[in-house]
């Protein structure tokens, strides 16, 4: 996959409902926080006493299976409550500046990791004498690694053989792009995604995947990217599926 073959028109842009600074924004922010707080408390008696019955070895097969369901069931809505927070635009966003050659060095079997994974190949393409971005380096990171994850996983399910890649090109190679900003792309072949779909993957709870996903990831990406001043698109076409995250120079 080269990035001669991109083309940057038609993406769906996602637009995050939160506005921080706001007295609405800062409603919601504490209103999410505090229902977190006190779910998180209900989960851990759950899981405490789930735990708890478990260790008695009296216990028939049939019910160690319920427990274990029980507790299993904890866990992911504990998951699924810190994800929310971050879509809520509640988890603290510290920009600094990045140098983009030392992270992607310092960043490169993790980014490779899930292809590994799936054994779907994979290369980075990036672009010499990038600049340094003004990012939060751990959020930037998760942002990175949804989008990568969500590129191998379309790969393996498309059950065909295919590829994906990350390409980085620096302020001025993509006309639509905002000024002063590194454009950071993830391509992935596999089945497109319906043009009906590609208008809510930025939408809660919407997911073209199965059950086990919460379907909130690129939520959560899209709200820390603005925080952090960036953008996040994504277009799909039958040859391949792009997201595009776009963030600001350092100054």
């Amino acid at each position: 996959m080269h990035t001669s073959e991109l083309t940057f028109h038609g993406y769906i842009m996602a637009e995050p409902p939160v506005v921080q600074g706001t007295p609405a924004g800062d409603f919601f922010n504490s209103l999410i926080r505090g229902l977190v707080h006190k779910q998180n408390n209900f989960l851990a008696v759950i899981q405490g006493f789930s735990s708890l019955i478990l260790m008695n070895d009296g216990l028939d097969t049939t019910t160690k299976e319920n427990l274990d369901h029980m507790k299993e069931a904890a866990q992911g809505a504990a998951v699924l409550a810190e994800r929310i927070l971050a879509a809520g635009g509640c988890v603290r966003i510290t920009p600094q500046s990045v140098q983009l050659k030392d992270y992607l060095q310092l960043m490169d079997a993790t980014l490779r990791a899930p292809f590994l994974k799936f054994n779907v190949p994979f290369q980075i393409n990036t672009a010499p004498h990038l600049p340094a971005v003004l990012v939060d380096s751990g959020r930037f990171k998760e942002i990175l690694c949804d989008l990568l994850l969500n590129a191998a996983e379309a790969v393996a399910a498309s059950g065909e053989p295919g590829a994906a890649a990350l390409d980085i090109l620096p302020p001025g190679q993509i006309p639509e792009s905002r000024p002063n900003c590194v454009d950071i792309l993830v391509r992935n072949t596999g089945a497109p995604i319906p043009p009906a779909k590609l208008k809510e993957v930025f939408k809660p709870f919407t997911s073209t995947r199965d059950s086990r996903h919460f379907g909130i990831g690129l939520v959560v990406a899209s709200v820390m990217a603005a925080q952090m001043g960036a953008t996040l698109g994504a277009k799909s076409t039958p040859e391949v599926t792009t997201f595009w995250l776009s963030v600001p120079v350092a100054p």
